[in-house]
């Protein structure tokens, strides 16, 4: 048996003591070992999605409030428009959902302020003139109209589930079309939702004309070749000149176009079935 060999060292604890020598190393029996380092380091935190997701609505929220406070220090006259200014941030539909609340509470504040609902409310905005009450109102209004769009059309652009036929994609695939129009806050719908549908809502977006394509066969539906609707029936298939057309598609279900189209004074006028990088696919029922 081997005779262990020790030398002096200044430990690891400040104390000089007699230590082993083992393959010419030094051994500091009062090194902690690496297990209590390990417990003794800081667990990382880890931030969940919904804590990043929040994170982002309170950055969007802020900068939204900022707005308000520049319109404030215009006179009320100042002109914004949410729907835009969240997009440029990379506010998405999951955003818009939880800001929502908060800005329909405050639309709703406003309102009983207005209406001269609530006293406790209105003594807390009793700094203003009354014709200032309705312009805030107005304000965080748009912003509750513009929060609701960016959610539908997220909605609007999502990838429909896999009903109709395999060869859809193939369908549309050389179909021009404009995906989005900024001015009147529009994108246009998933085209494979053309495929099988029996209504198409469109709208053109150089002549500002609201129009809609009615399917020959309703268990048929349409079908696309290039850029042309296929299996429409002529005689149904109708477009108008929109006067106004900001209140023509602020509205985007089936209900509101009819009549919207409906009580429009313009003249009538046919389609053509060609689609072209002019037209919004307003929606496919």
């Amino acid at each position: 048996m081997t005779k262990p060999i020790y030398d002096i060292m200044k430990c690891h604890d400040g104390a000089t003591r007699a230590v082993p020598l083992i393959n010419g190393v030094l051994v500091d029996p009062t090194l902690p070992k690496k297990s209590e380092v390990d417990e003794k380091k800081p667990k990382k935190k880890v931030v969940s999605i919904q804590d990043r997701l929040q994170n982002k609505v309170e950055d969007f929220i802020s900068a939204v409030e900022g707005q308000a406070d520049d319109f404030v220090d215009s006179g009320y006259k100042m002109k914004y428009d949410p729907y835009n200014h969240l997009l440029e941030l990379g506010a998405k539909a999951a955003h818009a959902r939880k800001m929502r609340p908060f800005y329909v509470d405050c639309y709703n504040e406003l309102v009983d302020v207005y209406n001269k609902d609530d006293e406790y409310v209105l003594e807390a905005w009793s700094h203003l003139k009354p014709k200032y009450h309705k312009r805030m109102m107005d304000f965080y209004g748009i912003i509750v109209d513009d929060l609701d769009r960016i959610i539908k059309n997220s909605t609007a652009q999502r990838k429909p589930r896999k009903k109709k036929t395999l060869s859809a994609s193939r369908l549309i695939k050389k179909l021009k079309y404009q995906d989005e129009f900024k001015k009147l806050k529009l994108v246009s719908i998933n085209p494979e939702k053309i495929i099988g549908a029996t209504e198409l809502w469109v709208f053109n977006t150089r002549y500002n004309r609201l129009g809609v394509y009615r399917a020959v066969n309703s268990v048929r539906g349409f079908s696309v070749k290039g850029c042309t609707i296929q299996h429409f029936d002529e005689k149904e298939s109708v477009q108008k000149t929109a006067r106004k057309p900001k209140e023509a598609v602020n509205v985007l279900n089936k209900r509101s176009l009819k009549a919207m189209l409906k009580n429009m004074k313009t003249k009538e006028q046919s389609l053509t079935g060609r689609i072209n990088a002019q037209t919004i696919l307003l929606g496919a029922f």
